[in-house]
């Protein structure tokens, strides 16, 4: 009985030590997870500001053309 009691005792101390790494592991993927969450929202920000830029110069293009096409369209008549 007492190896039995042995072989218990290894093989719960060797789980815990299982279970620790694994911890231990899913502690650094969630870490690079999130570092890559990061990586992208800072991606989408900067694309979001670049047609944020984008449309705002589209609106200024669109309002000299109408403008320029009211002026014209006045010299007509």
């Amino acid at each position: 009985m007492a190896d039995k009691v042995g072989a218990s005792h290894s093989s719960t101390a060797g789980g815990a030590a299982g279970t620790a790494a694994a911890a231990a592991g899913s502690t650094a993927a969630e870490a690079a997870g999130e570092a890559a969450f990061n990586r992208q929202l800072a991606a989408l920000t900067a694309t979001s500001t670049k047609a944020a830029e984008r449309d705002v110069e589209l609106r200024v293009v669109t309002t000299e053309l109408s403008t320029v096409k009211k002026v014209a369209d006045e010299r007509v008549q």
